[in-house]
């Protein structure tokens, strides 16, 4: 009997031995990713050419706070009855020489994969017209412009619940999104199809795709003019004038605030030559979008002279396009005073 049990301890020793000991190269291989195990935990690599990854570890508890990122990936954990789930996207900028992540844990030699998933191709591209939907930046949950951490924290929640749960969201439910727009929208998740119930890791794939994006309509567009007129606000004399606007715009409909800033150089009565500078606000911009034709109307306080005046003033021209997308570079158009109508110069836009 005590031949037995001392036989049994020398066994046991042994094998706490090994699970300590164990080799730095010891691991797990697999067509799309790599599972290699060291003696403070385990690393995990991936391949080219995979969109999203989810894998179930178990043989050992896993702290989650010990599930360490070490390149800019997306990655979502959660403990199970199944064990530790780990569904993690966003390669685009991936080094795969090196890890994604680091998992610490006492005995990465029990530690085994024992379910995975992989999303080779997120979603669709089959770039088809949509003449009456306008594009969606999918993933876009607080709806400012921009696919960041804050979406990702509403997103992950989610991941993993199907309908009739209380987590289940139909707005996370994305995976059948499809890439149907040319040009600025082209790389960009931005026709939702329909929910399939199930928020999983092909809803994960076209998250991560979107992630970092922002929608192309959004950002600065800068309007410069020049402007040649006779006035009469300045005396009979001619003035010759640089103008910018700049609107801020949350979609392509370029809604927001506008100023402008002018300088002339003129004479006056005597040919005493003089320069004057201004910046306005532009009150009642509107824009219409009429076959890609863009027009802004504004009302322009003379700031010059101080005379209180006010002057209608309407920019005008043809938009580009870019596949089906209205394209950030506005070719010239004409700067029109509308009281009476007349053109008075002439600009040019883009979008920062």
């Amino acid at each position: 009997m005590k031949k037995s049990l001392m036989i049994l301890t020398v066994f046991s020793m042994i094998v706490l031995f090994l699970a300590s000991c164990v080799e730095a190269n010891s691991s797990q291989d697999y067509n799309s990713f790599r599972l290699v195990k060291h003696l403070d935990g385990l690393d995990l690599y991936i391949s080219r050419g995979i969109d999203a990854l989810e894998i179930t570890l178990s043989g050992e508890h896993i702290d989650l706070e010990n599930i360490i990122p070490l390149q800019d990936v997306l990655v979502i954990t959660r403990q199970g009855h199944r064990g530790t789930n780990i569904a993690l996207s966003k390669f685009r900028d991936l080094d795969f020489s090196e890890p994604v992540i680091s998992i610490s844990c006492k005995n990465s030699y029990f530690v085994s994969i024992t379910e995975y998933d992989v999303i080779l191709s997120a979603g669709k591209a089959s770039f088809s017209t949509q003449d009456s939907v306008s594009p969606e930046l999918i993933g876009d949950y607080n709806g400012d412009g921009y696919i960041t951490l804050s979406d990702f924290a509403s997103f992950a929640p989610a991941y993993g619940f199907s309908a009739g749960s209380a987590e289940y969201d139909a707005k996370y439910d994305i995976g059948t999104s499809e890439k149907q727009y040319l040009g600025i929208w082209q790389k960009i998740f931005s026709f939702p199809g329909l929910p399939d119930g199930s928020i999983t890791l092909s809803d994960f794939a076209v998250f991560a795709n979107n992630y970092g994006f922002a929608n192309p309509y959004l950002g600065t567009w800068t309007f410069t003019g020049a402007i040649d007129y006779e006035s009469s606000s300045f005396g009979q004399i001619n003035a010759t004038g640089n103008g910018t606007a700049t609107i801020e715009s949350q979609n392509y409909n370029l809604t927001g605030n506008a100023t402008m800033s002018f300088e002339a150089d003129y004479e006056d009565e005597s040919g005493n030559p003089l320069h004057s500078e201004m910046t306005t606000t532009i009150n009642n911009v509107s824009f219409d979008f009429d076959n890609l034709v863009m027009t802004m109307d504004a009302t322009v306080y003379d700031d010059f002279t101080g005379s209180g005046n006010t002057y209608d003033v309407r920019l005008r021209g043809a938009l580009k396009t870019d596949g089906n997308a209205v394209y950030a570079e506005v070719p010239s158009g004409d700067i029109s005073l509308l009281n009476p109508e007349r053109k008075i110069g002439s600009w040019s836009g883009s979008k920062q």
